[in-house]
């Protein structure tokens, strides 16, 4: 491992446990054991560090997924359950503190941020989708494209401190707190729906 890799696993850490302005470049340089000047070599500011440190968290997920989207030793339903709960694990450990400061802070790395929601969303949980639809696991009758909307739309929740903010005391009272928590209930919805078996019979 370089010294380059080193500095973003170390700057993750930091960024993710006190959130980005709590983080000064000196400090991590600190924790690096070398000077300023030395840290600067290798990234011009902490806006491309932190940026270093979003696409190397992406590119983890990204590459995880992607494997067991394309892997063909496992099944459909296993397979997914794998997905959900890698991808909740991870959110799981972003800190909504990191979270909002880069949404105040920092326009570009946001935009990252979002830009790989999409892609994470819209086109690897369309592409399972459409698998478990060849396979006759999910409903043929069922508008895909809806279904990746609302999960979509759950990431956003996890990784959009505001959201909460927004919903009425008496609900959020009743919530799962954890991020991995509430993507789990949300897929649970996604895929076994809210009424009981017997509301459909004659």
């Amino acid at each position: 491992m370089n010294a380059k890799e080193q500095i973003v696993i170390k700057a993750s850490n930091l960024f993710l446990r006190k959130g980005y302005v709590g983080v000064l470049m000196a400090e991590i340089a600190k924790e690096m054991g070398m000077s300023k000047k030395t840290l600067y070599q290798y990234f011009s500011s902490k806006e491309e560090l932190v940026q270093e440190v979003i696409k190397t968290y992406q590119l983890e997920m990204q590459t995880t997924v992607e494997q067991l989207i394309n892997d063909t030793t496992i099944s459909f339903p296993e397979k997914a359950s794998r997905i959900f709960k890698y991808v909740a694990t991870r959110l799981n450990g972003l800190n909504p503190v990191f979270i909002q400061d880069i949404k105040e802070n920092s326009p570009t790395s946001w935009k990252l941020i979002q830009t790989y929601k999409s892609q994470a969303a819209y086109l690897r949980f369309n592409s399972l989708l459409e698998e478990g639809a060849q396979l006759g696991y999910v409903r043929s009758d069922i508008n895909r494209s809806l279904v990746v909307m609302l999960y979509a739309n759950a990431l956003d929740t996890i990784v959009n401190p505001e959201f909460l903010r927004q919903v009425p005391p008496q609900l959020t009272a009743d919530l799962p707190y954890t991020p991995d928590a509430i993507l789990d209930g949300v897929v649970n919805i996604i895929f076994k729906g809210i009424l009981k078996e017997k509301v459909y019979e004659v």
